[in-house]
């Protein structure tokens, strides 16, 4: 029998953005997962605002109101970007053997559930396919087909895996350090693409960035292994903006992309190979010339020049009198089963 798509696992990745884990909520309880386990990181130390707003953001999975299993995991120190989520998904995984993972920006479509639930059954069992992603920024220019097509990217905004799958995932790029992976990888990879990859598994050796993403990456791509990816986006990503850590610039070409969820039955792919043509256009959406310079430059001259754009967005994300907008938060609780792990 196939698997019902509330019975899927789900991990809420969650920390001081209470509206949005509001909002997140609200998108679940369309489907109402059975089991679900939420992973919040801790306050900073610099930014005060923090210890209220994670408060919130952890009080908002009371608005959790059907019956159902909640696991938390709360750490009180600030883990950051990178730690925190990895973590997340590590504790998620040893937990249950597959699931879908959402961090609280990425609003998901109804159908995203039973997407995952029958392709996490159908490639229980294939190591190459290493994920099924929900976000597709570019479905105008797919040809009629099939309802997913395979591809190299890796996708994390909105999500689904196995843990035979995040066991190969490591933090600190180990084997990046190998010259024959580096050559492997080369032959594989576009040149354009391995320049900008390397230069981040780099960045990510060297301590310099604070994204748990590449190392995911990293891991796909070394082992030759696909993402699903849908011929609909199911994933809205609603945390661009200014306040947010990555993704700042509410231009940036993955930004407001619309919801086209894909219909079911599904019709499956004949073949698991990666779709060249998918890959390509998706480089070419995510990286236009302007990016794939900044990309190579130093970070430092880089990061100057993205903060210089950024201040010419920011004011079209303030309310009057040029304050931040007020967050509809009202502290509600509500009951549900829940176990509570401190980090």
């Amino acid at each position: 029998m196939p698997m019902d798509a509330a019975d899927v696992p789900v991990l809420l990745v969650v920390f001081n953005r209470p509206d949005m884990v509001r909002r997140l909520i609200d998108a679940l309880r369309e489907v109402k997962p059975r089991h679900i386990f939420v992973a919040a990181d801790g306050p900073r130390l610099r930014v005060p605002d923090d210890v209220q707003r994670c408060a919130d953001a952890r009080a908002a999975i009371g608005d959790i109101d059907w019956h159902c299993e909640v696991e938390l995991q709360f750490q009180e120190a600030n883990l950051g970007c990178k730690k925190g989520p990895e973590t997340a998904i590590t504790w998620f995984l040893t937990q249950v053997p597959q699931g879908i993972v959402l961090e609280d920006d990425c609003i998901p479509a109804a159908e995203f559930f039973p997407f995952c639930a029958e392709l996490l059954e159908r490639y229980e069992r294939d190591d190459q396919v290493m994920m099924i992603g929900g976000h597709n920024p570019i479905v105008d220019r797919l040809d009629p087909g099939p309802s997913y097509v395979f591809s190299r990217s890796s996708p994390t905004w909105g999500w689904a895996t196995w843990r035979r799958a995040w066991r190969h995932y490591d933090p600190d790029l180990q084997a990046w350090t190998s010259p024959a992976v580096r050559r492997k990888l080369r032959a594989e990879m576009p040149a354009v693409e391995f320049r900008m990859a390397r230069r981040r598994f780099d960045l990510v050796r060297a301590g310099r960035i604070d994204a748990w993403d590449f190392a995911w990456t990293f891991a796909m791509l070394s082992r030759n292994g696909v993402s699903v990816i849908p011929a609909g986006n199911m994933i809205d990503n609603v945390g661009f903006g200014p306040a947010a850590t990555h993704t700042r610039n509410p231009r940036a070409p993955d930004a407001g992309v619309p919801l086209d969820p894909v219909r079911f039955p599904l019709d499956h792919p004949e073949a698991r190979v990666p779709s060249v043509k998918f890959d390509s256009a998706l480089l070419a959406h995510r990286f236009p010339l302007q990016r794939r310079i900044l990309t190579l430059l130093p970070v430092g001259l880089a990061g100057r020049i993205r903060a210089i754009g950024y201040r010419f967005v920011r004011g079209s994300h303030r309310g009057h009198a040029g304050r931040p907008a007020p967050d509809p938060d009202d502290g509600h609780v509500a009951p549900c089963n829940r176990s509570v792990t401190r980090g």
